[in-house]
């Protein structure tokens, strides 16, 4: 595989500037370990709602799922503290016990393992504290999910056991020819270089953009590269490195000789690797119509791949615009589509063929936090953007 650095440049009407070409890379197409997972007591709580339940569940079987926790303090009055969006997050929480504090029918100690931080990647709560900060005179923690819903209070929160946090691997970049910036701080002899902000390629074999990705880059060091007088290897420090995954090294395998001529080539791929594939389908230029084009009155949609959101957007893009064709990753995204140059615009019909599929199988999961639409929901979706969707 083949990458590229680029940087915007200072003239806004100018196009990127690219600032390195790289003929390899380690550490680029792998899974990130998983998150240490600490233990934690809640001390004097008075757990409802599915806190409730989950406690109940993990004295009857030694332990349970719960999902999400999230905790927001409360003053001496026992009313939250402003601002509200001051509160402190666990994910993928499981109760492990729960213990009187004291005479019976007093509020319980309960005990949890769990990942410190939000509900997603990028939600801002990275740098959150070991524990919830103690505002002065408080009265505990309002807990709650994180749809807002009622789980209880508590008095405390304390770390009883703490897991190391995982090895990051490093990011190189083989065999690159630096241009611009990147190649002026090389033949200054600098140890390391801050790059900023900026857009990072995956190319296929003739050097069209299969997934490009906005990031910080900081160069960690950089030393001559075997793979050619002039070229460098480059370690890199990644500020946001989700695109770094095994699953987009599968699609981007799939698409190393161009985009997909032929249907359906997404159909047996994993819902990681089905994400990747929308991803390279959004850069995937060849597939997209030309602004004013005429769009069709009828849709044909090919419904029996269409086993999850993933899978809805990718076939909805192909019945559109073709193969590798993008029309949407999700309602949000479907819905600016519809209202611009992107192949389809309300209104038409909608063709949905073997839509029994998608009836069965979508929809939200429980105890996560994907919020994906059912059957019925993107129905209606559909009916208020003046689509008229035929169910064959």
């Amino acid at each position: 595989m083949r990458f590229r650095i680029t940087v915007e440049s200072d003239d806004t009407d100018a196009p990127e500037e690219i600032v390195a070409l790289c003929t390899d890379a380690t550490g680029y197409y792998i899974d990130p370990p998983p998150p240490a997972r600490h233990r934690y007591e809640l001390r004097g709580c008075s757990p409802a709602g599915g806190l409730a339940r989950a406690v109940a569940a993990a004295l009857d079987n030694g332990s349970a799922p719960l999902g999400g926790l999230t905790l927001r303090a409360l003053d001496r009055h026992g009313e939250p503290v402003e601002p509200a969006w001051d509160v402190w997050c666990l994910t993928d929480v499981r109760i492990l016990g729960a213990g009187s504090a004291g005479a019976r029918g007093t509020p319980v100690d309960i005990t949890i393992e769990a990942v410190m931080g939000g509900h997603g990647a990028g939600d801002g709560y990275d740098e959150q504290p070991e524990v919830p900060e103690v505002p002065p005179l408080f009265s505990g923690f309002a807990l709650m999910d994180r749809d807002d819903e009622d789980w209880g209070v508590c008095r405390q929160v304390a770390l009883i056991d703490k897991e190391p946090e995982p090895d990051v691997v490093p990011l190189r970049l083989l065999g690159c020819e630096l241009r611009g910036p990147l190649s002026a701080a090389w033949e200054s002899g600098e140890d390391r270089f801050e790059l900023g902000g900026v857009y990072l390629a995956s190319l296929d074999r003739s050097g069209v953009v299969i997934d490009e990705h906005w990031t910080c880059l900081h160069v960690d060091s950089w030393v001559p590269s075997p793979a050619g007088t002039g070229r460098v290897d480059l370690t890199l420090d990644v500020s946001c490195d989700d695109f770094r995954s095994s699953a987009a090294g599968t699609v981007h395998e799939m698409w190393w000789e161009g985009p997909p001529r032929e249907p359906h080539l997404w159909s047996a791929l994993s819902g990681s690797e089905r994400v990747a594939w929308s991803n390279a389908t959004q850069n995937n230029r060849t597939a997209r119509p030309a602004p004013g084009a005429p769009v069709r009155a009828t849709i044909h949609l090919d419904g029996r791949h269409i086993t999850d959101v993933q899978g809805f957007a990718l076939a909805l893009g192909e019945a559109v615009n073709g193969p590798g064709g993008w029309f949407g990753a999700c309602l949000g995204t479907i819905d600016h589509a519809l209202g611009g140059d992107w192949g389809a615009r309300p209104p038409f019909t909608l063709v949905w063929h073997d839509h029994e599929v998608a009836r069965a199988c979508l929809g939200r999961t429980p105890l996560t936090y994907d919020a994906s639409p059912s059957f019925a929901e993107i129905l209606a979706f559909f009916a208020a953007r003046k689509v008229d969707v035929v169910l064959a």
